[in-house]
């Protein structure tokens, strides 16, 4: 068996894993690279692999950084099947075709810059067509705990993550070893979505590293946050922004004012859901009740509900968004994107981001590169369309509403599994790992400086381990 590292190695994007064995080719993901300049380069660097030569993409969820190069996999030559839960194969269809949209307009934008500067200009990763061409190979979905096979003895099974509507850790029976990619864990208690299901054991780990290096704030104490930031900035006449990812922090956010509308803890304010694609991914979590929680279930059942509360406002069309920064101020406008790398969200910041009186709260991950994170990490000043922008406005950070595990969750998930070998993925260059008993550790999907973090924790827990950090497109056999 082998393993080749194509995304998510020392960067918390572009997750996809190539599986080698007995003359199948399986993908673990296919997800697009997002951030700097840098990261996002490697989109237009070739396939590790010929696409043709794919038997599999296995998808554990429809995140951009997971899904996004499927268009262009299948342009390239891949004619096999994508295998994922129904809802991931909805929300990646509309995930997609949002993307394809946004890279014909930055297209077209350069393209204009370029000629202006008689330079030649590059095409979209992958238009509409593209995209249109890649959905038939969604056509095959598993229920969690179905077994499929694939063929030459291998197997797979889906489990609940607890990660977004849908997502999945993938197990993989392989040469009489059994292989687990964690795909995205969620977090325990969150609204709306179970909670990660409990991992088989497992000889090999493929885990995500994102906030390996550190603990969230508990639940209770994030939603006391996100009500001081409505109140202070509501209360005082600014705009609140929510930068928010249209899939699941969204609408964990929409839940969460929900109840404070329905506690009368919501002062009068109008609140804006300004992104057609939130929209979209809303919609389609209303059809999927049956993948709720108990209380998630309870809440959606009747009216109104999360989704349809007398403040709420859907804004699909760009003139309503417009609109919005004409009004009165005093209203919450949650949009896209949520890293503030593009979308609708950017408009809001230029009209707002300089006010004393209104307020930012980043409630996700906020990549190396992005505008989302130069905010975050306290720039004074910063571009926006080109032009610098004084940062006035009030700026909070909750990361209780991540949709990811932090250290504690992460080794909680993986002492279940008993694996011998661990790679550690996505992410940046306590009690639970004791229990894995594994010879070797691979850190992936995760940034530079979380990396280290969270191999220095594995080696307090088990000192024999060995661990490694897969470097991009490096292969190892096992």
């Amino acid at each position: 068996m082998k393993i080749t590292f194509c995304g998510a190695a020392e960067t918390v994007t572009g997750s996809s894993h190539l599986i080698e064995t007995d003359g199948l080719k399986i993908l673990l993901d296919c997800g697009l690279f997002q951030g700097s300049h840098e990261v996002e380069d490697r989109n237009r660097a070739d396939f590790a692999f010929k696409p043709e030569e794919i038997d599999y993409v296995l998808l554990s969820h429809a995140h951009l950084d997971h899904v996004g190069m499927i268009p262009r996999l299948v342009r390239e030559g891949f004619h096999g099947e994508v295998i994922t839960t129904p809802p991931t194969a909805a929300i990646a269809k509309v995930i997609l075709a949002d993307s394809a949209h946004i890279q014909m307009e930055e297209a077209e934008r350069h393209a204009r810059h370029a000629k202006r500067r008689g330079e030649e200009s590059l095409p979209p990763l992958y238009d509409m067509g593209d995209v249109l061409d890649s959905i038939d190979a969604f056509h095959h979905q598993v229920a969690y705990e179905e077994k499929v096979n694939l063929g030459n003895g291998v197997e797979a099974i889906f489990h609940d993550a607890g990660h977004i509507l849908g997502s999945s850790t993938i197990e993989l029976h392989i040469e009489g070893k059994t292989l687990l990619f964690s795909g995205d864990l969620g977090n325990k208690r969150r609204p709306i979505v179970r909670d990660p299901s409990d991992p088989p054991q497992a000889d090999i780990v493929l885990i995500e590293s994102t906030y390996g290096n550190r603990r969230h704030r508990g639940l209770d104490e994030t939603v006391a946050e996100l009500k001081e930031a409505v109140n202070t900035v509501i209360n005082r006449g600014g705009n609140l922004l929510i930068p928010s990812f249209a899939l699941e922090r969204t609408q964990e956010v929409l839940y969460e004012l929900f109840l404070m509308w329905k506690s009368h803890e919501l002062p009068h304010c109008k609140i804006f859901l300004d992104s057609p694609l939130a929209i979209a991914t809303t919609r389609i979590f209303a059809r999927y009740p049956g993948y709720f929680d108990t209380e998630g279930k309870e809440v959606f059942s009747k009216s109104p509900n999360p989704f349809n509360f007398p403040p709420l406002r859907f804004t699909q069309s760009t003139d309503e968004s417009k609109r919005i920064n004409n009004m009165p101020e005093g209203n919450i406008i949650v949009a896209g994107s949520g890293m503030c790398s593009g979308g609708r969200i950017t408009h809001h910041l230029r009209h707002n981001l300089w006010r004393e009186e209104s307020g930012v709260i980043f409630v996700g991950y906020q990549a190396r590169g992005t505008l989302g994170r130069t905010i975050v990490d306290g720039a004074k000043r910063v571009k926006i369309f080109g032009e610098e922008t004084t940062v006035g406005a009030q700026v909070w950070t909750v990361n209780g509403f991540s949709a990811h595990a932090d250290q504690p969750g992460l080794i909680n998930w993986l002492s279940k599994t008993e694996a011998k070998q661990v790679f550690l993925v996505h992410g940046e260059k306590d009690s639970w790992l004791s229990k894995t008993e594994a010879k070797q550790v691979f850190l992936v999907h995760g940034e530079k400086d979380t990396l280290p973090v969270f191999e220095q924790a594995i080696r307090n827990k088990i000192s024999s381990i060995e661990t490694h950090k897969p470097a991009w497109k490096e292969s190892v056999t096992l």
